[in-house]
């Protein structure tokens, strides 16, 4: 039989099964709220949540479940590696699952606050430009958004006034 994974729900359901397996390789139980935690970073898949962002969805499953609970287990997974922290210029720390595939970069918009994602990594040339081989790094690309830069209030920025 194969498996069909062509449905958001399927991926997702899949995910966390992969996720609950790393953890219980490690030898860790999964919990009722630890299950729901992973079920949220599986379906949200590369979108960053912060801490309380992650504590509103649980709650929709697992009502009972304290903010100390939700914050102790994104510890848990942080050192376990299965996600990583987000440092933004902002007041709340956000969460991401750890991509294996490689790594990306946020591009985050001064204006409106958005945040989108980019594979483009200007470190790739550093390996075989200095022989240096990077195992981890982190930077986030401040900016405007194309909406924001298509609004007519950033129209104008950067551009020379003309006096002809």
């Amino acid at each position: 039989m194969q498996c069909r994974l062509s449905y958001k729900g399927d991926i997702a359901l899949n995910k966390t099964q992969v996720l609950k397996e790393k953890l219980r390789s490690k030898g860790y139980k999964i919990t009722r709220q630890r299950e729901a935690i992973l079920e949220v970073f599986a379906v949200e898949d590369s979108h960053l949540l912060t801490a309380q962002e992650l504590f509103e969805k649980i709650q929709e499953s697992q009502a009972g479940t304290n903010f100390s609970t939700v914050y102790r287990n994104l510890e848990l997974l942080l050192q376990e590696g299965i996600i990583r922290k987000v440092e933004l210029n902002r007041e709340a720390a956000y969460y991401e699952l750890h991509d294996d595939k490689g790594h990306h970069h946020h591009l985050v918009c001064n204006r409106c606050g958005s945040i989108q994602t980019t594979d483009f990594c200007p470190l790739d040339r550093l390996k075989s430009e200095d022989g240096f081989i990077p195992v981890e790094h982190r930077f986030e690309i401040y900016g405007y958004c194309r909406d924001c830069v298509n609004s007519q209030d950033l129209k104008g920025k950067g551009k020379k006034d003309s006096k002809e």
